[in-house]
């Protein structure tokens, strides 16, 4: 409201800030909205330990050469076949891969490779909290 001037009082609303804000929820509406498509796997209750839910697929390859499915060991050589027949009928079942951090890059990419030509499609990994994981010591030299 203005008072004083030629004409008395006079009522003006500014509707400046108001076209400002319906601007930038139009621009930025679109992009609020937009994602990404991910299949994440149904989630077990709280606490589940891995070995409890029985359609459970965890692969591992340790740096001494070790393959595992779940808790049974295997060799490289019988791998393949192994995971072939688990996953015989199902190769849209979600299989978890534990990785050993004391194998290198090319290693892990060869057996994940490997455990994809056998049929497994949808290869999750699954990621060790460090924070829990003891400091590394410092080089005395």
């Amino acid at each position: 409201m203005q008072v004083g001037g030629s004409g008395g009082m006079q009522s003006q609303i500014n509707v400046t800030p108001l076209v400002d804000v319906v601007l930038v929820l139009m621009v930025m509406t679109p992009v609020v909205q937009m994602g990404y498509l991910v299949r994440v796997p149904p989630k077990a209750p709280p606490g589940t330990p891995l070995d409890v839910m029985s359609d459970q697929i965890v692969i591992r390859y340790t740096a001494a050469n070790r393959v595992l499915i779940n808790k049974d060991e295997m060799s490289p050589e019988e791998f393949p076949r192994r995971m072939a027949e688990i996953l015989r009928g199902n190769t849209s079942k979600m299989v978890f891969f534990a990785g050993d951090p004391d194998v290198d890059y090319e290693k892990t990419m060869q057996f994940l490779d490997l455990a994809r030509s056998a049929g497994a499609h949808n290869i999750g990994i699954i990621v060790d909290d460090i924070s829990d994981a003891p400091a590394a010591e410092p080089d005395p030299s």
